[in-house]
């Protein structure tokens, strides 16, 4: 027998403890919550008549954002959080970034899209969209300070 070992390609340092850093799962768990909310909101606005099925987490959606735009950031979240072995930290710091700007869009957009405070919501959806934009800054401000950490362990 042959006491030659077979190596495979390992994991750069870095990259290791970058996915074990706090801010990953702190964004991790901060976009998990922001799923759930835009889960519940798009029920909650079919549920109170505001939305169809089909509108729910689409374009014309009040109480939930748009389906691509929750997959969009659930996947740079993943990227951000190191849940791919062979992505550099600095990618992860892209994605990181990437995140915190389409929070951003997302938090400014409900302002200005004409959603927030529609005449078709009660004061409870209202305050259920004010959660939903809070939620969404704070998954923004931890992509942020994410891609920071990431940065500085280069």
């Amino acid at each position: 027998m042959s006491s030659r070992t077979t190596s495979f390609p390992s994991v750069a340092p870095a990259a290791m403890s970058a996915a074990r850093h706090p801010t990953a799962r702190r964004l991790a768990l901060a976009m998990a919550a922001l799923v759930a909310t835009d889960l519940v909101g798009g029920v909650l606005a079919v549920l109170s008549g505001v939305n169809t099925w089909s509108e729910a987490w689409g374009p014309a959606a009040l109480l939930a954002a748009p389906a691509p735009m929750v997959l969009g950031q659930v996947l740079l979240t993943l990227v951000a959080a190191g849940a791919f072995r062979r992505v550099s930290p600095r990618w992860a710091a892209t994605a990181a970034v990437v995140l915190a700007l389409a929070c951003l869009v997302s938090v400014v957009s409900g302002f200005f899209d004409g959603g927030l405070g529609n005449r078709e919501l009660t004061a409870a959806l209202v305050a259920y969209q004010v959660l939903l934009l809070a939620v969404t800054a704070a998954v923004g401000l931890l992509a942020a300070w994410r891609a920071v950490v990431l940065l500085r362990l280069r």
